[in-house]
């Protein structure tokens, strides 16, 4: 099985349709509660979609106060223009980042789990970032559970089991690129699955991109190619009336 590769840049720099000649995959951030005008509009994410090839992928990440999770009008509005920003875009990915204070207790991962229980689950993969304290073979272990993909960089730690791989490759400190070495061992960490999510936070991110991309598609060389892109038509929000603090 050839891993089929979305790969891009931290951020958005310049109109998408050159974003889009370079790179296939973008992450999104709609507009949040605590500042509904910064962000694209449903207006421009609508005009994006078109605008980009059809094996682009967009990835919606929800907004600040979903990922602490806490039930809250925030909460509640920052969902509703994810999901609209996803049906919007067509997006087949959605991120939940949650921040340092989403400790692993159970409390949070009762939390997570009733917030998943809200997203779409068809054609629709989940991805799950969690920053602070969570190990990673823990935190493996519930994205598991879940059935999401647990975002790493596997630069610095393993890449989970499953279909789906979310990586991102944080140029930290002396390592402000990833060269050749380095991307060859990412796509052997990556291994084969059924795709593979790839965010490069790095200043020379394009140059990395290609050569991620020539390394990739020795191997899609090999299964004939890229296939079927299966897209969600709608993404219906679900209302739960028993969430409380």
């Amino acid at each position: 099985m050839a891993t089929r590769y979305h790969i891009g840049a931290k951020e958005l720099r310049g109109e998408l349709s050159a974003y889009a000649k370079r790179f296939d995959m973008l992450e999104v951030r709609p507009p949040s509660a605590a500042q509904p005008k910064v962000g694209p509009t449903l207006t421009t994410l609508r005009k994006w979609r078109k605008a980009a090839p059809p094996h682009f992928e967009f990835v919606v990440v929800l907004g600040p106060a979903v990922g602490r999770l806490k039930a809250s009008p925030e909460l509640e509005s920052e969902l509703e223009t994810a999901l609209a920003a996803a049906t919007a875009l067509q997006s087949r990915c959605i991120l939940l980042a949650t921040p340092a204070e989403v400790t692993p207790t159970a409390l949070s991962r009762d939390r997570i789990a009733r917030l998943l229980e809200r997203l779409p689950r068809d054609v629709t993969q989940i991805a799950w970032e969690p920053r602070g304290v969570w190990e990673t073979d823990d935190a493996a272990v519930w994205a598991c559970k879940w059935g999401v993909a647990l975002s790493v960089d596997p630069t610095r730690e393993p890449v989970p089991a499953g279909p789906v791989a979310y990586a991102r490759l944080r140029a930290l400190g002396e390592s402000r690129s990833f060269g050749p070495a380095a991307l060859e061992r990412v796509t052997q960490a990556i291994g084969d699955r059924r795709e593979a999510y790839v965010v490069i936070d790095s200043p020379t991110a394009l140059a990395e991109c290609k050569k991620l991309r020539q390394l990739s598609q020795r191997t899609a060389a090999k299964d004939g190619g890229r296939g079927r892109v299966i897209r969600p038509r709608n993404l219906t929000l679900k209302v739960r009336d028993d969430e409380q603090e």
